[in-house]
């Protein structure tokens, strides 16, 4: 048992009747006597694995504990002196703070950098000057414990878990009374905490580690990790700690142990309910934000509008809400209630009812939000309905008549800057994110049959960003038949380690259209897919599952690393073939009735 351990003394792993004699100094007929006795002294069953009727043991912790509850005082070097009782008197709480772990500049190493890592450290004292200490220590949001546990080297004192003794034992006389064994200094309770909702419990273990004198030095090589209790104490030593230090362990909800709230945390006292987990923040502010846009629009609009933050925050609290599944505020079921309790209640507003149409605010957002934090929110959230990503084409390498859609049919009546369209600054900022894009960058838009005609154009070199559309028009009226088709990487901008590679399609009408698909070839494929499965569809805002036939991909590799060419449209769709024979395919199936209806 971790609580009944020093370094260099222990209790015994199995007492008999003699021994709990020499122990406590009672008679052997009395030991006798307090096995058959019925009272609040009851000496318990024999527990050990070697015990027979006729030589009765106990387990060490087992004695320990009955020593306790009876008031039995044990010799100093092998009592635990977290073992509340007699001889293991309740804790104190000493204090608390928020230590900041920081890793030390790594301009050579970049890789290696993370952000600073919150820890909230409460310690709790005995009465005696040289006694060891506890210290319960909290991860902060937005990390959780194992990052302190898990993060690579490149700390000051080698790790963040030595970084934190390091910081905890700086003020601790490490001089300890001669009467604690091996230099013990106290243990360090580790809770556990995570930065957001997971649908398992099994991160739902407490983590011990004794720290010694020689913690304290700066040299110290030892390794903390090591030594860190690796099996999950039992509710017995939980108990046993619980009861030492005076209250139950706080069970600190995901995403929710902030340096506000675990500062502000006190043990079994009352909890002002909090109208909103810290994890909701987010959505509860761009629900605020959609009905305060939708107030100026008209009634039907504005309950579109409305519509957007309803959804968004219907979904988020239903993990939240009393009663749900998986119940994110609530105790797990493996947890305790008499060893754990909620550190921070709630108490939020329902979801409002949902009666707009989603997609019209949605499109209303991308092209009109007052907002442009609104508009990145609902990009961030649901996507684009209209548009699959930006991307930055280099039109010195295109063939034409393509080059000549991009360059000689762009209209440029809107200067930068002056338009409200977030989709119009997506453009501009992809533009920007390009190294080799110059001055002189301006807003425009291209005849485009489908999609946001956004574009935005630097003319030295001659690069345009544009939205891929997640439509091609069906062939016919008023844009044609395809006739011909230019795959080509695109130019790597901003996140893009790798460049996409999209689709132009020519058609017989002299219009320009772009495939609803953008990325590798095996996306590029399901686009063309789509396109001849599919015609006139909109793609999901998800996407497409990326193409299964290797004949079509090995096409579409060709074709954009062998540069841009123009490929007839029937040369690419021939190796197509047939729809698969498959009865869930959700734009076969959109419109029709469903059978079991």
């Amino acid at each position: 048992m971790a609580f009944l351990r020093t370094r260099d003394y222990s209790l015994a792993d199995t007492y008999s009747s003699a021994d709990l004699a020499r122990l406590t100094g009672l008679s052997r007929g009395r030991i006798s006597q307090l096995r058959a006795d019925t009272g609040p002294d009851t000496l318990p069953e024999p527990d050990a694995e070697a015990s027979t009727p006729a030589r009765p043991l106990w387990r060490g912790d087992t004695v320990a504990r009955w020593c306790a509850r009876t008031g039995r005082r044990l010799p100093p070097r092998t009592a635990s002196w977290l073992l509340p009782g007699p001889d293991g008197p309740h804790l104190r709480r000493d204090g608390h703070t928020t230590l900041q772990l920081r890793q030390e500049d790594l301009p050579d190493h970049p890789d290696l950098q993370r952000p600073p890592i919150d820890v909230h450290v409460t310690r709790y004292t005995t009465h005696g000057v040289y006694e060891p200490h506890v210290w319960v220590a909290t991860v902060l949001v937005p990390g959780h414990t194992n990052t302190l546990l898990g993060w690579p080297h490149a700390w000051p004192h080698g790790n963040p878990l030595r970084n934190l003794v390091h910081e905890i034992l700086t003020d601790i006389d490490t001089d300890p009374d001669p009467s604690v064994a091996g230099g013990l200094l106290g243990t360090l309770v580790l809770l556990p905490t995570l930065a957001e909702p997971q649908y398992t419990s099994l991160f739902w273990e407490v983590r011990l580690l004794d720290l010694y004198t020689a913690d304290a030095d700066d040299h110290a090589d030892e390794d903390l990790q090591r030594r860190l209790r690796r099996l999950r104490p039992n509710d017995a030593e939980l108990s046993d700690l619980v009861r030492a230090l005076g209250h139950r362990l706080p069970w600190w909800p995901p995403g929710c142990a902030t340096p506000s709230l675990a500062a502000s945390w006190s043990p079994d006292g009352p909890h002002t309910p909090e109208h909103v987990p810290p994890p909701l923040a987010s959505a509860q502010a761009f629900l605020r934000r959609c009905h305060r846009a939708a107030a100026d629009l008209d009634s039907t609009l504005r309950a579109s509008v409305r519509e957007l933050g309803n959804s968004l925050w219907h979904s988020a609290i239903s993990g939240w809400t009393r009663g749900g599944f998986p119940d994110h505020a609530a105790l797990p079921e493996n947890c305790d209630a008499t060893i754990w309790q909620t550190a921070v209640e709630f108490n939020l507003e329902p979801a409002p009812a949902i009666n707009g149409d989603f997609w019209d605010g949605l499109e209303w957002v991308m092209e009109h939000a007052p907002s442009q934090r609104l508009a990145a929110d609902a990009l961030r959230y649901f996507g684009d309905p209209s548009s699959a990503g930006t991307v930055v084409v280099d039109t010195t390498l295109l063939p034409q008549p393509i080059k000549a859609a991009l360059t000689e049919n762009v209209s440029t009546d809107t200067p930068a800057g002056l338009n409200g369209s977030y989709r119009a600054q997506r453009v501009l900022d992809a533009l920007d994110a390009h190294p080799h894009a110059a001055a002189g960058t301006f807003l425009g838009t291209w005849p485009a049959p489908a999609g946001p005609p956004w574009c935005a154009v630097s003319p030295e070199p001659q690069l345009t960003a544009l939205h891929v559309p997640r439509t091609m028009p069906a062939p016919g009226p008023p844009t044609g038949t395809p006739l011909e088709a230019v795959l080509l990487r695109t130019a790597a901008h901003g996140a893009h380690s790798s460049a996409p590679a999209i689709g132009f399609v020519v058609t017989d009408q002299d219009q320009v259209m772009l495939l609803p698909g953008m990325g590798r070839a095996a996306e590029l494929a399901a686009a063309v897919e789509h396109v001849v499965w599919h015609p006139g569809e909109q793609t999901l805002v998800v996407g497409l599952m990326p193409s299964a036939n290797e004949r079509l991909i090995a096409a579409v590799e060709a074709l954009v690393e062998t540069g841009p060419r123009t490929t007839p449209w029937e040369q690419l769709t021939a190796v197509v073939g047939p729809h698969p024979n498959d009865v869930y395919c959700r734009y076969c199936r959109r419109g029709q009735p469903d059978e079991n209806s």
